[in-house]
């Protein structure tokens, strides 16, 4: 007597995730430069949040995020820079906000198949982002205003690349660390300026960590 058991490989289970992360937003490029030059952000890194859904199966899925960042203007070095440039001319002071950042992404990502409950992944974002320049104001002890910025909105299309780690300590929980270069441009108003606005890049990269939860587990 012979009996022949036949097993049917089983599909690798779709996820689908939804997560939220926080950390730091780091500028870079122009948006980074603290000395008078042709498109200088003077921005510095502030903290940043973001919520995510991705439904993935082995190697190929989708994603989507919305996310915040807050980055200071430095101060500091915007001062400096007029007491370089005035010199003796009296004294300075600079008062500023924040940079703000809304984005909403959508996109693809690709990953590796999961290896000792981990999962590496590359997400290519493309979407659309409000960005908010601080109220700015400076002035001189001897000549008084010499600039000022009202607080104002812009916006424009913004693309993302990011690694994400995520480190599942169950079937439904994990951990995530993740990473991920923003770039946008933005144009603000600028009454005291000669055109009276300005084009800014506002280039930034995120570094974060969070928790991911798996909405689609087995049996359901």
């Amino acid at each position: 007597l012979v009996v022949t058991v036949t097993v049917t490989p089983q599909k690798p289970a779709k996820k689908s995730v939804f997560g939220v992360d926080t950390g730091v937003s780091i500028p870079l490029d122009e948006f980074a430069v603290k000395t008078f030059t042709y498109d200088a952000g003077f921005a510095s890194p502030g903290p940043n949040i973001e919520a995510e859904y991705l439904y993935y199966g082995k190697i190929f899925g989708f994603s989507s995020s919305l996310g915040y960042s807050s980055l200071f203007f430095n101060e500091k070095s915007y001062k400096a820079e007029y007491d370089r440039t005035l010199g003796d001319n009296g004294t300075n002071d600079v008062s500023a906000g924040n940079y703000q950042v809304i984005k909403a992404l959508v996109g693809f990502t690709l990953k590796t198949p999961e290896f000792n409950n981990t999962e590496i992944m590359l997400l290519f974002h493309l979407g659309y982002a409000v960005a908010v320049h601080p109220n700015l104001l400076v002035t001189n002890s001897e000549l008084g205003v010499i600039n000022s910025v009202e607080r104002n909105a812009g916006s424009g299309p913004v693309a993302s690349m990011g690694l994400k780690i995520n480190y599942w300590l169950n079937e439904r929980y994990g951990v995530s660390l993740n990473g991920s270069v923003n770039g946008m441009s933005s144009g603000f108003k600028d009454e005291t300026g000669p055109d009276g606005n300005f084009l800014l890049q506002m280039n930034y990269a995120n570094v974060n960590v969070g928790f991911v939860m798996n909405l689609k587990t087995r049996g359901q």
